[in-house]
């Protein structure tokens, strides 16, 4: 069994890279060739446990990936690799960082299929951890010449742009309000932890992309009724119906709201596959709803194991022994 730390994992795999992971992912499981299990939380006195697992068989992988979220130590993610044709146990991997690119990645994809090709402007609100990797990927997906950038600290707001300013070739704008990061954007995507809806969509431009990434509880929503409403004339797409009908505040309270139906929401794998548009017409407001799902990190791990095997990275360890010396 291989194992594989952090530094590793960061050093093995570029964002370009990971999109094309995300980007089979998703065609495969529009053709019907990518199990996937929804995530699952374990409730504890102080904290959760999440579990969420998937198979690509084509790609020879199965993977399961499972973290714990405790107030006050963080977050700790890790992954376990299968092969999925003679169930050989193949790798442990720390996955924060991976976790971290895939769903950004997982974004970039989605603009990529959403988005207008002519798409220059970009409104990003949040600037956490996680934003970053969005940032990286909106500018892969689509020649983005400016991305305002918001979130309620202004003092955040800086130290975004100071740090993410030479990762990529767009201009990183900082803005006082949501309104401004949306107003005139071609793409607006939200990576917050906030329980409540964090911009007006009567501010939505007609032809933008919305692209959701912080929400996946059902009490909570970054995206209100009027941007899903304007966004049901065009395209509503998410990475799993079946998740989404779990964990997607935005949309469980959409449908419960009468907004929405079940039957309007897309899964991406169809329009990776090509067998839904991803955008009528130029002047549609459309919704990718980015949950995170499990064939995603195995799409990613898989690609992972590949080059750690050729480049001899990591440390590989028997089975039976997993917990003693290193081979």
């Amino acid at each position: 069994m291989l194992y594989l730390n952090e530094s590793e994992i960061s050093s093995l795999i570029t964002m370009p890279e990971v999109m094309e992971r995300v980007d089979y992912a998703f065609k495969a499981q529009g053709n019907g060739q990518a199990p996937n299990q929804p995530r699952r939380r374990l409730f504890l006195p102080k904290g959760m446990l999440h579990v969420m697992y998937g198979a690509l068989p084509e790609d020879g992988f199965i993977g399961l990936k499972t973290y714990t979220a405790f107030p006050g130590i963080g977050v700790r993610f890790v992954l376990l690799l299968w092969d999925a044709n003679t169930a050989e146990l193949l790798a442990f991997m720390e996955a924060n960082v991976l976790g971290q690119l895939r769903t950004g990645a997982a974004s970039g994809v989605g603009a990529r299929y959403l988005a207008r090709e002519d798409s220059s402007v970009a409104g990003l609100i949040g600037t956490g951890w996680q934003a970053r990797s969005q940032l990286e990927a909106l500018c892969a997906a689509r020649p983005l010449k400016t991305v305002k950038i918001y979130s309620r600290s202004g003092e955040k707001r800086q130290k975004f742009v100071a740090a993410m300013k030479d990762k990529v070739s767009a201009e990183l704008v900082p803005v006082s309000s949501s309104a401004e990061a949306v107003k005139g954007s071609d793409i607006v995507c939200t990576v917050t932890t906030s329980p409540d809806p964090v911009f007006d969509g009567k501010d939505l431009t007609p032809g933008t992309t919305v692209i959701a990434a912080g929400s996946n509880r059902p009490t909570n929503r970054e995206i209100d009724d009027e941007t899903i409403r304007r966004a049901a004339r065009g395209r509503v797409v998410t990475d799993s119906v079946e998740g989404a009908q779990i964990e997607s505040g935005d949309l469980i309270l959409a449908v419960r709201g009468k907004v929405l139906s079940w039957g309007q929401v897309i899964e991406i794998g169809l329009v990776a596959n090509g067998t839904v548009p991803g955008r009528g017409s130029a002047e549609e407001i459309n919704l990718f709803l980015s949950q995170g799902v499990g064939i995603e990190d195995v799409a990613i791990a898989g690609e992972l194991y590949r080059r750690a095997i050729a480049r001899g990275v990591g440390k590989r360890f028997e089975t039976d022994t997993v917990f003693s010396k290193p081979v």
